[in-house]
């Protein structure tokens, strides 16, 4: 009776076990597991998708498998970490696939996280401050390093008049022979 009873529970096991392959890495839960977190990918499996294959009795995704082993690991524990070995929009695209809120990620790795975010908001800044000198009249140029009264009077000191060319030589390394 015991090993009828046990080889029940065993079977009732095997038919709430779930295997995934991501990318090419096989992780295997339960079906309760990937339920606990509700309206995403995971907790609307059924064998209809195309990408269950009944052969290996198995879900297919070409997704990214290092950043899926925290995701899943989010359905285990209700913790999302970010995995520091990838960058911020590829974490970011890979949760909304699988149907999941950014801003759950833990308190420990939000930092780490959003870091890209300021990143691509710094860069943009100097995007837009960026000066094309090699198309800027000396006007221009006056004007951008606040000297625009000095030079409509001409009354540039030889250090105002120096500062502009200096830039350019350090910071556009082909506006002239000199910075190249």
């Amino acid at each position: 009776m015991y090993s009828q009873t046990f080889s029940r529970a065993g079977l009732a096991d095997v038919d709430n076990r779930v295997v995934l392959n991501v990318g090419g890495i096989r992780f295997e839960t339960y079906k309760t597991t990937l339920r606990k977190i509700p309206a995403t990918r995971l907790s609307r499996l059924t064998e209809a998708l195309a990408n269950y294959d009944p052969i290996l009795n198995e879900y297919f995704f070409d997704r990214h498998p290092g950043v899926f082993a925290q995701i899943l690991n989010y359905y285990r524990t209700g913790k999302l970490h970010y995995p520091t070995n990838v960058c911020g929009p590829l974490f970011e695209e890979e949760l909304e696939f699988w149907g999941l809120d950014a801003n759950q990620v833990e308190p420990c790795c939000w930092m780490t996280y959003t870091c890209h975010r300021e990143t691509q908001q710094t860069l943009a800044i100097l995007d837009t401050l960026d000066m094309d000198a090699a198309n800027m009249t000396e006007e221009e140029l006056a004007k951008k390093f606040g000297y625009e009264e000095n030079f409509r009077t001409g009354k540039l000191t030889t250090w105002q008049r120096l500062k502009p060319k200096i830039w350019l030589l350090f910071d556009e390394p082909y506006s002239s022979n000199a910075a190249k």
